[in-house]
């Protein structure tokens, strides 16, 4: 087959590093990426006790606040039911009152 020759406006794009089972996979941390925007450098660590717990507690400390939110929003939503199911029966209550003096 005749391939067609590329043209210098396209980019070759790099392909996936693919390791067989059982081969030694490179123990580099730093990967280097190429984009629009130039060399972009991705850095890999592998993370500690301290890291760990830190991940922890950070996760801990976001579930808490979501969770605070999502129950902050379900008050307020009892609420505001609440407010509308008295208005409800008030709006029935009054209407009756002056339907008597008609």
């Amino acid at each position: 087959m005749h391939q067609r020759p590329t043209p210098s406006s396209e980019r070759q794009q790099a392909e996936p590093e693919i390791y067989p089972p059982g081969s030694a996979i490179p123990s580099e941390r730093i990967w280097v990426t190429t984009g629009t925007h130039g060399a972009q450098r991705i850095y890999v660590a592998k993370l500690g006790p301290v890291g760990v717990t830190l991940l922890a507690l950070l996760i801990g400390i976001l579930s808490a606040a979501a969770l605070f939110v999502l129950l902050g929003v379900a008050v307020i939503a009892a609420a505001v039911g609440a407010a509308v199911a008295i208005g409800a029966v008030l709006s029935t209550v009054l209407r009756a009152r002056f339907r008597r003096f008609r």
